[in-house]
């Protein structure tokens, strides 16, 4: 068996190769990782900020629901204090306008009592003259 021995060739291939790594990694592979990583950063701060943007708009959605939940009952609260005022006003309109209902209906009674008594009256006194017509009638 013969031994191998390395000649110079390899050392300096070796040196090259070694020269060669360094020098892209400073040139090439450095600033491409550079890169990488800035453009990581910068995604990962874009989504942070539009997870922030979501929660604002969320936190804004939930407000506005809030104050249209808030204005709704508010103008439910209204409308019913209308609709009692509303009843409360017909229900003394309609009282009021029984009332005077029933003081025309007490002054008609009132008024027809008196006709009836002026008729009697009127009638008493000329009973005697009709009687007297009527027999005088049946007599001849």
């Amino acid at each position: 068996m013969s031994a191998i021995y390395p000649d110079l060739s390899i050392v300096v291939v070796m040196i090259l190769v070694w020269s060669l790594y360094f020098v892209l990694k400073k040139s090439f592979f450095d600033p491409i990782n550079q890169i990488l990583l800035q453009r990581d950063s910068e995604i990962a701060g874009a989504q942070q900020e539009a997870k922030d943007k979501l929660a604002q708009a969320d936190q804004k959605s939930r407000a506005y629901q809030d104050a249209l939940k808030a204005a709704r009952l508010e103008s439910y609260r209204q409308q019913e204090t209308l609709r009692a005022e509303a009843s409360k006003h017909r229900f003394e309109t309609l009282a009021e306008t029984r009332h005077q209902a029933e003081k025309i209906v007490q002054a008609a009674k009132e008024e027809i009592e008196g006709q009836v008594v002026t008729a009697k009256r009127t009638l008493e006194s000329e009973v005697h003259s009709i009687a007297d017509g009527i027999v005088k009638t049946i007599l001849r």
